[in-house]
Parts: structure tokens; C-alpha cells; sequence
């Protein structure tokens, strides 16, 4: 919620990265002194790749327990969907978002945009027909309108982010072709993988009258969530 000197909310998701990581370095600690199965088998697997003993690893950790070694062998935050859950949590939080959820990556409840700008569930395409667009992340009600979001954060490319750019094409271009006035789309992009060069190319696909689509940054969703009437 805006605070008491009218400032809009804030979230910064390198912040809310570093502290997942030391929080699981806490973690790590633990693991190391109770000898944790699941860090037995980590460093089983490196014993096996580059034929050192594994006490040698013990050894090391059990000296150092927040060193180097432990940092490399905790568990990375980006692997926990950290950016998807911080995004979720800011969001429930804001003005005028009621009934806000996360929905499913899997199974009969997922949502996508199809070729004709429908909203539909997994359960309503044909037999092995591909997916229309990637999957829809959130949802909201905003006074009378049902809100979409896609999120993402990213920060390099390269690999499986790059499919990133494509798959955001594919949802815009889809939901131009959406007539539910009571719908919106939001796609919340982050990170400094998303230059200016593609969010131009990008906003080239938003539909400037309804059923309205955005492209935004997650700090100013706010802004345009007041818009909304």
C-alpha cells in the first residue's frame, strides 16, 4: 500500500535474490553440521566427477562452514522461483488487486491465450495440439476488470532466455485478437535482458483500446493499475 508521503510501492528483485541466498547459506550451516543426505549426495556427485574423497569436502566444509565451498554448494535462490514469488507477494499487496492468485504451471488449470484471443485452460485444447502461448502466471480483479499477468525477470540472455522474448510475442500478438472488455493483460518485464530496443518492439504489440494490454515494469504497475476504471 502507498505510505503515509504518497509513495508507491517498491520492490527490488536483486535485493530480495541476496537475501534468499544468505538465508540459504544459514541453511547451509545446518546441513554441514548434521551431515544433511541431500549435501551427502552433492558432494557425491563432484567426488565421483573430479575423483576427490569425499571427506576431503567434510573436511573443508566442517572448517569453513559459510566459505566459498558451502556458498557454491547452497542452493542457488534463482532455482527457487524467487523472482516469481517476490513478484506474487508484491502484487497481492497493491491498491485496487482483489482476489489475487497465482495460477498453475501445470496441469488442467493452466491458462493460455489462444491464436484467437481467448482465455482458455489446458483442458480445452485438442490432443496433442501445442500450446497456443506460454502459460499465464497471475490473476486479479480490478473493479470490474479481470486482469492477466505475465512475469518475468531476467537478467541475461542466452540459452533458454531468448525463447523468452519470442514467447512474449506470441502472448501480445494472441490477446490483440481478444474482445472481453471486462479482460486486461499485463506483461510485467524486469532485468536488464529486456533492453529498450525489445520493449519498443514489444509495446508495438499492445492494444491501446479494449480489452487493453500492458507492457510494464512490476514498480510501476501500480501506476497503471490506478488507471483502470
Amino acid at each position: 500500500m502507498p505510505d503515509n508521503h504518497g509513495q508507491l510501492p517498491q520492490l527490488d528483485f536483486d535485493e530480495v535474490e541476496h537475501q534468499r541466498n544468505l538465508e540459504n547459506l544459514d541453511a547451509m550451516e545446518e546441513e554441514i553440521a548434521n551431515r544433511n543426505d541431500g549435501l551427502t549426495e552433492r558432494i557425491s556427485h563432484f567426488s565421483e566427477r573430479y575423483d576427490l574423497p569425499m571427506e576431503a569436502f567434510w573436511a573443508a566444509l566442517e572448517a569453513n562452514p559459510r566459505g566459498p565451498l558451502a556458498a557454491v554448494l547452497s542452493t542457488d535462490a534463482r532455482r527457487q522461483n524467487i523472482h516469481e514469488e517476490a513478484a506474487a507477494n508484491f502484487i497481492r499487496q497493491l491498491d485496487n488487486v482483489k482476489e489475487f492468485r497465482e495460477l498453475p504451471r501445470q496441469g488442467r488449470g493452466v491458462h493460455y491465450i489462444a491464436e484467437d484471443g481467448r482465455i482458455i485452460l489446458r483442458h480445452q485444447l485438442r490432443s496433442r495440439e501445442p500450446r497456443p502461448s506460454e502459460a499465464i502466471d497471475f490473476t486479479w480483479q480490478t473493479y470490474d476488470i479481470t486482469c492477466y499477468a505475465s512475469q518475468k525477470y531476467t537478467r541475461e540472455g542466452g540459452g533458454n532466455q531468448d525463447s523468452r522474448f519470442d514467447e512474449t510475442v506470441r502472448l501480445l500478438s494472441n490477446f490483440r485478437q481478444n474482445l472481453d472488455e471486462n479482460v486486461a493483460l499485463f506483461v510485467i518485464l524486469d532485468g536488464a535482458y529486456f533492453t529498450d530496443n525489445m520493449l519498443e518492439q514489444l509495446q508495438e504489440l499492445v492494444k491501446d483500446e479494449g480489452p487493453h494490454s500492458y507492457i510494464v515494469a512490476i514498480n510501476d504497475l501500480q501506476q497503471i493499475i490506478n488507471q483502470i476504471i
